[in-house]
């Protein structure tokens, strides 16, 4: 795993929900997440070791969510310009527990885990097993019909 220059917290301070797969290859890549107030975070996977994988978390707005569906604004983007100025690095273990966090500058990123400047999204990238659902809840989502947001 690579080292961080990073803050380390005491643990997790968001509680998220899944909605999506976006990006999979023989398990999840980037996935899609929402808050209690609807708000988007995408976990986009960038190390693993023979403890954790690890996943770099951070909020997108709706707008730069859907040009990124759309293929106009490119996942590195994404992750160079977090909304909140900053991602979440997590180590999760293989029960889905979360072990180590980490709040990191973008600017402070090892190379290798961002994405190349070119990482458009392609749809071809989801589940061939669950595309069609997965499609829908990208749908959903942006157009504001998530079942989260409305509560």
């Amino acid at each position: 795993m690579e080292q961080l220059i990073a803050f380390k917290l005491s643990k997790f301070p968001l509680t998220l929900r899944s909605i999506v797969n976006l990006e999979y290859f023989d398990g999840p890549l980037l996935s899609l997440f929402e808050n209690e107030y609807g708000d988007s975070y995408l976990y986009s996977w960038c190390d693993v070791d023979n403890l954790y994988n690890r996943w770099l978390v951070f909020r997108v707005a709706q707008l730069t969510l859907k040009l990124y569906i759309e293929g106009q604004v490119s996942l590195h983007e994404l992750i160079v310009n977090p909304v909140d100025g900053f991602l979440y690095s997590l180590d999760i273990d293989n029960d889905l527990q979360v072990k180590k966090t980490y709040l990191i500058l973008p600017e402070n990123l090892p190379g290798v885990y961002l994405p190349e400047t070119d990482s458009y999204y392609e749809l071809s990238d989801l589940n061939r097993e669950t595309a069609e659902e997965d499609r829908l809840l990208i749908f959903q989502k942006l157009s504001g019909e998530s079942k989260l947001s409305r509560v």
